[in-house]
């Protein structure tokens, strides 16, 4: 430390220790001569061992520091007297200053009862960065939270619209719906469940207890005779075992039919839906009625008609079995139509044919039979006859053509077949429905892929993907076409399903598998076609899925599946 002469020996000791201290000290008298000052002082500020010993003057080291930019641009004079005159006021102060090499100190000035200031010198660099890191930080966090808020309001947003869409739907759908939590309380009922129930409004709010609708229902005789509670009991058993079940009930109160299904959800609770089929079960028994009167009036033509009405029945079995297979619902939706014709046909050729009877009856019953009427009964009996097995053999036809589609697609079993027999059969399925479009499919499939695989699955794929292009594909166009291709080497068939429509953006794309995802969500689109393609091609027969597309450009899957498709669980070709 640079001092006066004179000093005593412990004075010099305190003088050297204050030497030591981490902060710069100077001491200038009451003339603002330097009196004393450390050596972390000269180091901290960088000045010359001139201005550092007793005996330099405020106004040089003012006029160094302002040389050398200590106070920023300006007049050097103008900055050495604004200072100097405010050094001679004495006052204390504290304050900091960021000097030109970027260091920052802490400046603390005391004045001296005998005249004169005693002022320390202290770097608070690293302490300043450190606030100015943590004012950072802060900032960066406080972003960080307002931008996850605004994401989380998004999501609010979108769980909303959602939820509204989903009331929507739960609200229209013809079925009604309702839901048990796991406690066996309804969480949510639409007003078509109220309605087909004929239950009171307090019962349909949620809370609502399962015991209380089944007491209701027992107290007014659903349930058929017996002790009430202990057909409560009963049935809160069964409830609380929360098993799948389908079945119907018809309602003693008025006669209608209820379909009824229930399905377990995987929170522990459980979906029902109630369909009113009181018109289809009306329908079936005017038609076995009208099976018998047929046989009764039409003896030579029972043996035929019985085998026919039994190849209907059973395939209306096999497809009352698969309702809930959406592929058969397409399957079924497309013969339909076609079987309409001939069985209408023929139920009006056997409603005249026992008009004709009845009055033929009439005439022989009055005495009043003419060989022209007998003639003429036998005509009508003929020609009618001949119509209804014209109809009736359209018919097996229809139902032979669809047979193996609907097998298939039932069954999900292996078996060795020949793809484009496979594809055809699903074309000429399609067909009825595909029609009544302007638009056209090509198969381009020759004869000879065998193929060991899953039929059904590979006939889901096709219309999936057909009913996409129709429904998609050729929104706003007439000219729409589909063509299908494959070939096969080395072990793999190579099948292509390409339309020229509209084609998809990379957006579009990216959303494309995803479930639920539908451009046309309540207007024919369900949003789980191209996931359930994603998952049979990758799952069930064990292949890739490639999609080709761009706007404006039409689309293009390609597909890539064994000749011989995997066995076992977990098959998967990716």
């Amino acid at each position: 430390m640079t001092l006066g002469v004179g000093i005593g020996s412990g004075s010099a000791l305190l003088l050297e220790g204050i030497d030591q201290l981490d902060v710069g000290l100077t001491v200038f008298d009451h003339e603002l001569v330097l009196v004393a000052a450390n050596s972390r002082f000269q180091a901290m500020l960088g000045f010359p061992d001139a201005l550092c010993k007793p005996g330099a003057t405020m106004q040089d080291a003012l006029r160094y520091n302002a040389t050398q930019g200590e106070y920023g641009p300006g007049d050097v004079d103008e900055q050495v007297q604004q200072r100097l005159a405010l050094a001679r006021q004495f006052l204390p102060h504290r304050f900091e200053r960021q000097r030109p090499d970027g260091t920052i100190i802490e400046v603390c000035g005391q004045p001296l009862p005998s005249g004169g200031m005693v002022t320390t010198y202290t770097d608070v660099t690293v302490a300043r960065q450190r606030e100015q890191a943590l004012r950072d930080l802060s900032a960066e966090l406080e972003q960080r939270v307002e931008a996850r808020t605004a994401e989380l309001r998004v999501r609010e947003q979108e769980l909303a619209s959602k939820a509204t869409l989903l009331q929507s739907v739960v609200s229209n759908v013809n079925q009604g719906i309702s839901y048990m939590n796991a406690d066996l309380e309804l969480v949510l009922s639409n007003q078509r469940f109220r309605e087909l129930l004929q239950l009171p409004a307090q019962l349909c709010e949620p809370g609502t207890r399962f015991a209380d609708l089944a007491r209701f229902n027992a107290e007014r005789g659903e349930y058929g005779p017996g002790d009430i509670e202990e057909i409560v009991c009963s049935r809160v058993d069964v409830a609380k075992r929360f098993v799948a079940h389908h079945f119907e009930r018809t309602r003693p109160a008025d006669g209608r039919t209820l379909e009824i299904m229930g399905v377990p959800t995987p929170d522990g609770g459980m979906v029902t839906t109630y369909l009113d089929i009181t018109e289809r079960k009306q329908a079936q028994s005017r038609l076995h009625l009208l099976n018998d009167t047929l046989e009764q009036r039409v003896e030579q033509r029972s043996a035929q008609l019985q085998a026919a009405m039994a190849i209907v029945q059973q395939s209306q079995e096999q497809l009352a079995r698969s309702a809930a297979n959406a592929t058969l619902n397409t399957l079924a939706a497309s013969v339909s139509h076609e079987l309409g014709t001939p069985l209408g046909n023929s139920l009006i050729a056997a409603t005249t044919l026992t008009d004709h009877a009845r009055r033929f009856e009439a005439l022989a019953e009055a005495g009043q039979l003419k060989r022209s009427d007998l003639t003429a009964f036998l005509r009508s009996m003929r020609e009618g006859s001949d119509l209804i097995e014209r109809s009736l053999y359209r018919s097996v036809d229809l139902v032979k053509n669809f047979k193996q589609v609907a097998a298939d697609q039932a069954s999900e079993q292996r078996r060795a077949f020949d793809l484009a027999a496979v594809v055809g059969d699903v074309l000429n399925t399609l067909s009825p429905s595909l029609r009544r479009q302007s638009h056209s499919v090509t198969s381009a499939i020759a004869d000879g892929i065998r193929m060991d695989s899953y039929p059904g699955a590979i006939g889901q794929v096709v219309i999936n993907l057909v009913n996409n292009a129709y429904l998609h594909a050729f929104d706003g166009r007439a000219d729409g076409h589909v063509t299908i291709s494959a070939q096969a080497s080395e072990g793999l068939v190579h099948l292509r399903i390409s339309d020229n429509g509209v084609g998809m953006s990379p957006a579009l794309l990216a959303q494309l598998f995803q479930p639920f995802f539908s451009t046309k969500i309540g207007r024919g689109g369900t949003g789980l076609g191209m996931t359930i393609v994603d998952n049979l091609v990758h799952k069930v027969l064990g292949g890739t899925l490639k999609i080709d597309s761009s706007v404006g450009t039409g689309t293009t899957f390609d597909i890539r599946l064994p000749l011989v498709a995997p066995t076992g669980p977990g098959r998967d070709g990716a």
